[in-house]
């Protein structure tokens, strides 16, 4: 299990580097695909922007791109610091997840939603699937609504990063405003899908390290494991919802 602040770093045989690490109060796993060569670092909903700044440096790198799953705070708490450092870095995420109309929206006292500029947005409908390319990353990407709107999970080079869509045991709550619970149902219909289609080895990371079903907190778990079982995933193929 990574510490605060650790990374995990597997290198593909295509030479994509996929990093892993787990930041914030809220256990948020944090995923990031590099292709050293072409100097290009994709982080997916960056946290601490500082570590993640510094870490690169260590490699001559700095971040070129930002994949958001959504804009919840804390998925997004990094925006800031990363534009400031790099006022051309590119961040990308889904049309529907600019949410103009929740962003006022409050709770426990706290904005619930981020503004984020995205200098690059994908429309694609729900529970559909586009490619994206940088250098030798190849990523899939899914319009997967429900936890909230525009929420997008991301797979390749031997990962699925599942955002608050699915976390290892569970899948993500959807009585916060803008959440819908019948997207979230056809959502968790197509990753069962998506997901049986993937090899079993590959591993699903969260959006945040919550608690596996004997009780520990891993940092991902097997596409096998998950599919056999995450409870949400399980309901879905009996016909719960």
């Amino acid at each position: 299990m990574l510490t605060k602040g650790e990374f995990a770093i597997d290198i593909r045989d295509d030479g994509v580097e996929v990093w892993i690490t787990q930041m914030g109060d809220f256990m948020n796993m944090n995923t990031a695909f590099i292709d050293r060569e072409a100097k290009i670092a994709v982080i997916i909903d960056p946290f601490d922007s500082n570590l993640w700044i510094s870490e690169l440096k260590k490699i001559g790198l700095e971040p070129t791109h930002l994949l958001y799953t959504h804009t919840h705070r804390d998925h997004t708490w990094g925006y800031s610091e990363m534009i400031n450092n790099f006022p051309e870095i590119l961040i990308l995420g889904h049309e529907e997840a600019k949410v103009p109309d929740l962003l006022d929206n409050t709770l426990f006292n706290n904005q619930l939603f981020n503004k984020i500029d995205f200098t690059t947005t994908w429309n694609n409908p729900p529970d559909s699937m586009i490619e994206w390319n940088a250098g030798k990353i190849n990523l899939k990407i899914t319009h997967s609504p429900g936890h909230a709107p525009g929420h997008l999970t991301f797979h390749g080079h031997g990962v699925y990063h599942a955002g608050d869509l699915l976390f290892t045991a569970h899948s993500g709550r959807v009585d916060l405003p803008g959440s819908d619970p019948n997207a979230q149902i056809n959502s968790l219909k197509f990753a069962n899908d998506l997901l049986n289609s993937l090899p079993s080895d590959w591993r699903l990371v969260p959006g945040h390290r919550y608690e596996w079903i004997d009780g520990t907190t891993p940092d991902w778990v097997t596409i096998k494991d998950v599919l056999e079982q995450n409870y949400s995933l399980k309901d879905v193929r009996r016909g719960n919802f």
